[in-house]
């Protein structure tokens, strides 16, 4: 695919409760894991970033380089970008915080551009160039299907996989109705497995992406065992 027909959406809208440290902006061998994720996919032209809190993305980025773009205008709060090379950030806040992946999966989804949008979570070090391509191309070769979603770790993993934009119109409803709700026994945090369950689907496992390390690409480091995990990883020889 070309790279005008793609998007990336991260989404790094957690508060890290267990980790204790704004994950996507945590340094793995001397770079944070959202550089690690913007180099792996920096085939993808246009990015939309979904956070919480849009200053503290901001200001990490700019010590990268990133500087503010008149371009790209977004949703109210948001921040567009552009790296040293060109490449097209929009930084998107959560329309209602704490609502968990599926709230920013919606506002990424809605303020991308491509036709296919590969959408990671905002701390998975160690996705590669091969397994975007691999995903979005697998979804690209079928118009039947909405998703395209590894299984790894003995589970599906809806935020390292790719989808159509227009799902996310559906993504915002299923977000809205609980948000609207009074009703305290309304579940506030609509699934990711109950989105999924309303798609077509193409599930594929490791097997099935030969030469890619799936189990490695989807932990994420969500932990201080998985903070170790991922510096003695990155410390290995390639």
């Amino acid at each position: 695919m070309s790279g005008p027909d793609r998007s990336l959406v991260v989404v790094a809208g957690g508060r890290s409760r267990r980790l204790g440290r704004n994950k996507p902006l945590v340094e793995i061998g001397g770079r944070t894991v959202l550089s690690r994720i913007l180099e792996a996919t920096a085939q993808f032209a246009d990015a939309v970033l979904a956070v919480r809190e849009v200053p503290s993305f901001q200001r990490a980025l700019a010590t990268e380089g990133w500087e503010p773009a008149a371009e790209g205008a977004g949703p109210p709060g948001s921040v567009a970008l552009r790296s040293p090379k060109g490449r097209a950030l929009l930084i998107v806040p959560d329309p209602v915080p704490d609502l968990g992946p599926l709230a920013g999966l919606a506002s990424g989804l809605d303020a991308a551009h491509g036709a296919i949008c590969v959408v990671l979570a905002g701390d998975l070090p160690f996705v590669t160039p091969d397994l975007v391509d691999r995903l979005s191309g697998e979804l690209a070769s079928d118009a039947e299907l909405d998703a395209v979603v590894p299984l790894a770790r003995g589970r599906a993993q809806p935020l390292c996989a790719a989808y159509r934009r227009e799902v996310g119109r559906l993504a915002a409803r299923l977000v809205a109705r609980p948000a609207a709700s009074a009703d305290p026994s309304v579940n506030s945090s609509p699934s990711m497995m109950r989105f999924l369950e309303r798609l077509r689907v193409r599930y594929v496992s490791a097997e099935q992406l030969t030469g890619i390390d799936l189990e490695t690409m989807v932990r994420g480091v969500d932990s201080r065992a998985d903070l170790e995990w991922a510096e003695r990883r990155a410390a290995r020889p390639d």
